[in-house]
């Protein structure tokens, strides 16, 4: 159940760190302990996921105190930036993983933390459920191959490395040099449009998590991010 929270990208910048987590069968429940310290108790292998999966996103939180994060992926290519952001089950994660046969290589596939500089990816491998991997072609049987959790509503989900469909992926913090909204319309016709500034603002301020400290920060850097970068709405 574990290997669900499978994450090990290289990372630009400082060595990482090891923390030791501790997880025991104790009077029938699962503790689990960060470096001697509880952190919290379970009563079974799925509840122990849930609580690891939102400890950790929680340590990536403390990481940038007063930054935003954006839901989006985050692909690269050439030296060159780009950001998929939209509504869930949009279909970032299936155009990201699909750019990779287009000679991309992903950061992330779900948020960057963002300031006035640019991005850095939060790092967590992609997620993929049992039910669009008729998407992926010839991918789609390398993606089955991943770990993978169940839960109601959402049934299988697998955790790729996006390594095994031929991508690198290394993270580091930089600018941002194109941005694309998804917009759902399966089924229907495909279209891409350029989306000015203000319009791109409030596409992304929905998908924007603003903190508690930082906010007008969070916020001027938003909008200089669109101010600069040309963005297109791809329906």
């Amino acid at each position: 159940a574990i290997r669900y929270l499978d994450c090990n990208p290289d990372i630009a910048g400082a060595p990482l760190q090891d923390v030791d987590i501790v997880i025991e069968r104790e009077r029938g429940l699962y503790r689990v302990a960060e470096n001697g310290l509880a952190t919290g108790e379970a009563a079974d292998a799925k509840g122990v996921v849930e609580h690891l999966h939102l400890h950790l996103f929680q340590r990536a939180l403390e990481e940038f105190p007063e930054r935003a994060l954006l839901h989006a992926a985050c692909l690269r290519r050439g030296g060159r930036r780009l950001l998929i952001a939209g509504t869930k089950g949009a279909g970032k994660t299936t155009l990201a993983l699909r750019l990779i046969e287009a000679g991309f290589s992903i950061e992330g596939d779900e948020q960057v933390f963002l300031d006035k500089d640019g991005v850095i990816a939060r790092a967590r491998a992609c997620r993929v459920k049992e039910a669009g991997l008729h998407r992926f072609g010839g991918m789609a049987a390398l993606i089955a191959g991943a770990p993978s959790y169940s839960t109601e509503g959402y049934g299988t989900i697998f955790n790729v490395d996006p390594r095994w469909l031929g991508s690198s992926w290394r993270i580091e913090h930089g600018p941002v040099d194109v941005i694309i909204v998804l917009e759902p319309n399966h089924g229907g016709a495909s279209s891409i449009r350029a989306l000015p500034a203000t319009a791109l603002v409030q596409s992304l301020m929905p998908e924007v998590g603003l903190r508690e400290t930082g906010r007008a920060a969070a916020i001027a850097a938003i909008a200089a991010m669109a101010a600069r970068v040309p963005a297109f709405l791809l329906s």
